[in-house]
């Protein structure tokens, strides 16, 4: 009989060393994810600025354009899109001097004036189209918002309360 008892309890030790190890806390795992897709940047950047006018020295306002090639580009191809109230002499018909080609990190900059034929703020778009050397063709376009007159006050914070300067009703409204 004594070697019933003893069964019992290496069994009953092997049961309980068995349960514990089953019952172990939960460890963190890692967010089941999708397999992420890393968007490719764009062969071309173009950049578009806005001077104002210089009305001592009687100079435009001018729309600064800066291309940057990442790859090499062929059959580049720029236009700009003006808004009615907004023309260009330097750009007829939108069209700009065609570079043609830019090699990997060449850029470009053209300066065109701008003369305003209406108040407000206008939209500027310039567009792009080029070719790859394995052969894709991309149409990209880049817009900036000309804004024109005084800018409005930022504003101040004063113990916890913000402050906007009002506008004379008299001074025209954008």
């Amino acid at each position: 009989m004594r070697r019933t008892p003893r069964f019992q309890v290496v069994a009953l030790s092997a049961l309980c060393l068995g349960a514990a190890a089953a019952f172990q806390p939960a460890r963190p795992q890692d967010p089941v994810v999708a397999h992420a897709t890393i968007e490719p940047s764009l062969p071309l950047s173009i950049g578009l600025k806005v001077t104002p006018a210089d009305r001592v020295h009687g100079e435009p306002a001018r729309l600064e354009v800066a291309l940057q090639a990442e790859t090499d580009i062929s059959d580049l191809d720029l236009s700009l899109v003006l808004p009615e109230g907004l023309r260009s002499d330097d750009a007829p018909g939108g069209r700009m001097p065609q570079p043609g080609a830019l090699r990997r990190g060449e850029g470009r900059a053209y300066s065109v004036a701008l003369a305003p034929l209406k108040d407000g703020d206008l939209p500027i778009k310039a567009e792009a189209s080029f070719r790859l050397p394995d052969g894709r063709t991309f149409h990209l376009g880049q817009g900036i918002l000309w804004k024109r007159g005084p800018a409005a006050s930022e504003g101040r914070h004063h113990a916890g309360a913000f402050e906007v300067m009002g506008v004379p009703v008299d001074e025209p409204q954008p």
